[in-house]
């Protein structure tokens, strides 16, 4: 961390200047006076307030004529705190997941445990998911409702991604192919290749299966809405990757890769290089 992003974390190691960025989020609309900020935060001493406030006025709080407003980073803050601080006591699971398990046809299962999802086959023990999730995401929801919020959740991270932006810090994603082996050659398959996004300003890693890389491309929306299967609904796990992408190397300079979709006799065919940007798209037979 930089000297510049330990400074305004400083900033907020006090419990006075937190309540204060809640209450200014709290009235996002309405800017607030110095008397009446202070009364809602509920802090009698005017000299005391007036130093917190002063510590977070510029880089956190905006203050105008007409008063104080939160400033983006401020609510970055707010947004951080909630998402962290509701807790359901208990971990939740393990809770059924449908469908069976690709691998085996076993029961798939969805646990929640020290703030980390897990979904695994309870009979092959496959891994299918496993992912931190912020207590915060599940608050207000009952067990049973718990595998489906933290899909959607999930799903949304690796859109970000896909769109270039990190879930953690904003920074920027830079996608890239990785195989099981690092001697791929021409025609050979690849059965666990895998997309992974890294932020180039934290650590921030995301981790799937190739064809997670592509789950909103048009043509693989269309090719599974073509064959019953909505990708705007969580499908993770579900009917989309019951027949799991496969890659196969077509070039190694450049690289070039493709992947296959398959559904009853029915396939997709991408054209995609290490950074998994698409070159090309078949369609087999031709709809």
């Amino acid at each position: 961390m930089d000297s510049d992003s330990e400074q305004a974390f400083s900033l907020l190691a006090d419990e006075t200047r937190l309540a204060i960025l809640r209450v200014l989020a709290d009235s996002p609309n309405e800017p607030l006076t110095f008397s009446e900020l202070r009364e809602r935060v509920g802090v009698p001493d005017s000299g005391r307030f007036n130093y917190h406030l002063g510590k977070l006025t510029g880089r956190f709080v905006k203050k105008s004529d007409a008063g104080y407003e939160i400033r983006l980073a401020g609510w970055n803050i707010v947004g951080a705190i909630l998402g962290g601080a509701y807790t359901r006591g208990d971990d939740i699971g393990p809770v059924p997941v449908d469908p069976p398990c690709p691998a085996c046809d076993g029961q798939v299962e969805a646990t929640y445990v020290d703030e980390h999802v897990t979904v695994r086959c309870a009979d092959c023990d496959k891994t299918i998911l496993d992912a931190g999730i912020p207590p915060g995401v599940l608050e207000g929801y009952d067990d049973a409702s718990f595998p489906e919020v933290a899909e959607r959740f999930v799903l949304s991270l690796f859109s970000q991604a896909r769109d270039g932006f990190c879930a953690s810090c904003r920074g920027r994603m830079e996608p890239r192919l990785v195989t099981n082996t690092d001697e791929l050659a021409p025609s050979d398959v690849c059965e666990e290749a895998q997309a992974i996004y890294s932020c180039t300003r934290c650590r921030e890693e995301l981790i799937a299966g190739i064809g997670m890389a592509f789950l909103d491309h048009p043509a693989v929306v269309s090719f599974y809405y073509d064959h019953g299967v909505d990708l705007s609904q969580p499908n993770l796990w579900g009917t989309a990757w019951r027949d799991k992408p496969t890659l196969t190397v077509v070039s190694d300079d450049p690289l070039r890769a493709t992947v296959d979709f398959v559904v009853d006799e029915d396939t997709l065919t991408l054209v995609i290089d290490e950074t998994l940007a698409v070159h090309d798209v078949e369609r087999s037979p031709a709809s």
